[in-house]
């Protein structure tokens, strides 16, 4: 019994080897002698079972010495190897599925809609949201207007779960105040990738930052739910209409898509 045990792992061994150096590019690291343990003990098992098939039957006494089976030609042995490996269940390497950011998109989708209302008004819109993704320092949407002088830098909350408590809200209007809207960090053809109805834009960015200090700069929060809101920061907001407070200086509308 002890004699089959060595036998087999010495088969085992050599199996291991040879599937390195022939089908793995002498790979010996711990992580590909792992990966080929399964497959080269399969096969040692079969060899192994093949060789001893013969001597089951003769009587434990009558068994002559255990003598190692001759080594098959190489090119005979390589031919045989790969005949059997070819019909294992070989697992390719776990690929991870792309995920969707689900609320990255939802988010984007009412940035548009919020956008497209300043548009329709006659405004340069960029969306600064879409353009810069996480790194638009709070500010989704940049509204100019040359007709009213105003720049309106907007945030946008698609939530219907989260809640709009005091400290997130006063973290929107300090990323809306600490905001520095630069005219000309942006090019005209990433603006018109998204707002492609605008006339002049480059003309509109540059008669801005010329005339920057007679414009003013609105600070707008959007809720796309008055349900978010929670009932603590009441006291901090003026009422103007059902759908519009106001928190400091900061307008918050609740208009859904």
């Amino acid at each position: 019994m002890k004699e089959n045990i060595e036998s087999f792992f010495t088969l085992w061994a050599i199996i291991l080897f040879l599937n390195q150096v022939f089908l793995f590019h002498a790979c010996f690291s711990p992580a590909c002698l792992l990966a080929a343990l399964p497959h080269t003990g399969l096969i040692a098992f079969f060899f192994f079972r093949a060789g001893n098939k013969k001597d089951t039957k003769i009587p434990e006494k009558q068994k002559p010495p255990v003598e190692p089976p001759p080594s098959p030609p190489q090119s005979a042995f390589r031919a045989e190897f790969e005949k059997i490996l070819s019909q294992t269940i070989v697992l390719e390497p776990e690929t991870k599925p792309v995920e969707t950011d689900f609320f990255k998109q939802k988010g984007d989708s009412y940035e548009r809609f919020i956008g497209k209302k300043f548009e329709e008004k006659g405004d340069l819109v960029i969306y600064n949201g879409l353009i810069k993704g996480y790194e638009d320092q709070g500010v989704d949407i940049v509204c100019i207007s040359t007709a009213s002088k105003t720049i309106n830098l907007i945030q946008c909350k698609n939530w219907t779960k989260m809640r709009m408590t005091l400290e997130l809200l006063q973290e929107v209007y300090q990323k809306l105040e600490d905001y520095n809207f630069d005219c000309l960090s942006f090019s005209v053809e990433t603006i018109n990738q998204h707002q492609k109805s605008y006339p002049d834009v480059y003309s509109t960015l540059l008669k801005t930052r010329n005339n920057l200090p007679q414009f003013t700069i609105r600070k707008t929060l959007y809720l796309a739910s008055e349900k978010v809101v929670d009932l603590e920061i009441g006291r901090y907001l003026t009422m103007i209409s059902p759908t519009i407070f106001r928190y400091k200086d900061m307008k918050i509308v609740m208009k859904s898509e």
